[in-house]
Order: structure tokens, then C-alpha cells, then sequence
């Protein structure tokens, strides 16, 4: 806490009342009263100014909310802490605090996380400048498990690279303009895991203008305890089976030219889940801290859709291959995207 008095300096008017905010940094907290301070001085610290910073304490059983309400009585409307009175879950405080913000573009920062540094709101004002871009992607530095960077490029930033298989799914390597959001009623799906994937699968196909920068805005500390996606559960293994769902369901409106791309990706996972759902069980039963997932590297691959025709016996049954369009019949080759571990992942030394 020994910063805070400097860094409220840089803004001591009271922001409650401004309308044209550039960002609403968005953080949901859980238990954390021992490290929460680090995600709120790596926002409180920045050089620019012209933001909120909105905290939802979702349900904390320990003195998460003191904390939480001492910056904010400090902070003079800078901060605005919601209290969910019980526990709700990430989504729905999510959900919640984006209908609050008064923001031109959300920020996600988990309470366990941090700003990458002092410089990181800057970069992604003058990264924006003036165009209305629906979403921004940005890179992360992770702190355990290796230490890697993951930083965004050309080729896996375009909506197909981001559909076959984003290069990190948390929103939080992300800015999202909040009038697209409200236009195309993006929400968190609540009560479940890995709804980030959905979330930003759906915005990437929506999306009608995305850039990208290749800078961390924030740090990822991948094995701190109480870590959402670090505790194993059987709910875990049952909601990989309804993300899936969640994607098919979007595919009926999904444009036509981005449908493959979508099948790719639902293709791939499925594969994947038995493998990631043996990390879980195998990690509960041996008691040990976080699953070791097998890592996502999906190519987008053309594989024409099949039906079996109705037939009065199974042995009568013919296989009719179904063109797709623009598709030439004999172009059956695997197109690769930019997602390889050379490109996209650097080792911090």
C-alpha cells in the first residue's frame, strides 16, 4: 500500500461524473485480499489518466471487500467497487460490470493479474488513435509454466486465424469497444468454464474492423493459488462438452464464408477434449495444483462435410459428398494457420 497516496495524485478530481472515458478497466475478485492491491496499483500507476477502473467483489469470505473499499474511498471516483452481496461467478460479475461502464473500450484484468506496466493504457490509446476498431489484440506475458510471451501477428490476428484457433483466448489480451458489444449483445455465458473461448470466437466473427499490436498488455501469473483455471473439477470436464455446444449453436449464424473455419474449430476441439479431460481427472486424483493441458496449435483443414442417405438397411447406405461453395472438389490440402510455437510464443530469459 505504500504507493497509493502517490498514485492517486495524478487524478484527485473526481471522475464519477465524466462521459468520455476512454477505458473501463473491468477486474472481478474472489478471495484475494493478500495480492489484490498488485492488480489495483498496476492500474492506479499508469501515466495515463482517462480511465475508470470498476471492481466487482464477487462473494469474497475474506477481507476482500475492505481492501477494496479503502481504495476506493481514496481514490475520489476514480475506482467503483460493486458488491455482489454472494458469489455469481466471473461471467455473470462480468456481465454486470460491462453494463455499469462508462467506458468507449473494456479492459479485462483479473484480480489475481497485473497491468504489464506503467506505460500500458498509453500504448493502447495511441495504438486505437482515432478509428473505431471493434476489437484490439494484444499480447501476454506469462509468470510460470515457462515464461512465455505471447504476442499477436498478421497472420494469427486476421477473424479466420481467430476462429480455427485464437493465439490466447483470455478477453483480457483483448480491448473491446463496448458499443460493438451492446450492438451484437456479447455477454459472458454464465455459470460455466471456459467461456472466454466462446466470448471471443463470437466477437471474432462478428467483429467488422480488428487491428492488432504486438505488445503484453498484461502479466499472467499462471500458477498463483486460488487461480480459477488452476483448480481441477468435474465441472471442468462437463462444460468443455457445453462450450461445444455453445459454438455449434453459433454456427447457424455465422456467415457463410467464416462457417469452415468455425467447423474447423469444433472439429479440433472435440478431438482435443478426451485428452484435456484425462489431464483433469489424472490431476484431481494425484492431488497435484494445476492440469497440464496439451497445447492448442489447430490448422484450419477443408474437410467436405458427409451425410449418409436414408436407405431401408445400413448395407444400402451410400456416402454423398456435399460441395462446398467455392470449393474446387479435388482441393482436399491442409492450409496452415500462423499459430506455431516459433511464431506466436518467445521464451523469456
Amino acid at each position: 500500500m505504500k504507493t497509493l497516496k502517490n498514485n492517486l495524485n495524478i487524478n484527485q478530481k473526481d471522475v464519477s461524473q465524466n462521459t468520455n472515458l476512454r477505458f473501463s478497466v473491468i477486474m472481478c475478485t474472489y478471495n484475494l485480499e493478500k495480492i489484490v492491491n498488485e492488480a489495483i496499483e498496476s492500474v492506479l500507476n499508469q501515466k495515463f489518466t482517462n480511465y475508470e477502473l470498476i471492481i466487482v467483489n464477487d462473494g469474497s469470505e475474506d477481507r476482500t471487500l475492505d481492501v477494496l473499499r479503502k481504495y476506493e474511498k481514496k481514490a475520489k471516483g476514480k475506482i467503483r467497487v460493486i458488491d455482489n452481496g454472494k458469489n455469481i461467478g466471473l461471467s455473470a460479475s462480468r456481465n454486470k460490470a460491462i453494463k455499469q461502464a462508462r467506458g468507449e473500450y473494456i479492459i479485462h484484468l483479473d484480480g489475481d493479474d497485473t497491468l504489464y506496466n506503467r506505460n500500458t493504457l498509453g500504448n493502447i490509446d495511441a495504438t486505437i488513435g482515432d478509428q473505431d476498431y471493434d476489437i484490439i489484440y494484444f499480447g501476454v506475458q506469462y509468470v510460470g509454466g515457462g515464461n512465455k510471451l505471447y504476442l499477436p501477428n498478421a497472420q494469427n490476428s486476421t477473424r479466420e486465424a481467430r476462429i480455427v484457433c485464437d493465439m490466447h483466448f483470455s478477453v483480457a489480451s483483448k480491448v473491446w469497444r463496448k458499443e460493438f458489444l451492446e450492438k451484437n449483445n456479447l455477454t459472458f455465458i454464465e455459470g460455466m468454464y471456459y467461456e472466454d473461448m466462446v466470448y471471443s470466437i463470437k466477437a471474432a466473427i462478428k467483429a467488422e474492423k480488428t487491428t492488432f499490436k504486438a505488445i503484453p498488455i498484461y502479466v499472467y501469473y499462471r500458477n498463483r493459488e486460488g487461480s480459477i483455471m488452476a483448480t481441477p473439477n468435474i465441472k471442468r470436464c462437463k462444460d468443455m462438452y457445453k462450450m461445444l455446444y455453445h459454438l455449434m449453436e453459433l454456427y447457424e449464424e455465422t456467415p457463410e464464408e467464416l462457417q469452415p473455419y468455425l467447423l474447423s474449430f469444433i472439429k479440433n476441439e472435440t478431438f482435443g477434449v478426451p485428452a484435456r479431460i484425462d489431464a483433469i481427472l489424472k490431476s484431481l486424483k494425484d492431488a497435484t495444483y494445476t492440469p497440464v493441458f496439451p497445447k492448442r496449435n489447430y490448422v484450419f483443414t477443408e474437410v467436405i462435410p458427409t451425410i449418409i442417405e436414408e436407405k431401408e438397411t445400413i448395407e444400402d447406405t451410400n456416402v454423398v459428398l456435399i460441395d462446398q461453395p467455392n470449393k474446387k472438389k479435388k482441393t482436399r490440402k491442409k492450409r496452415a494457420v500462423n499459430t506455431s510455437e516459433a511464431e506466436n510464443l518467445k521464451l523469456i530469459k
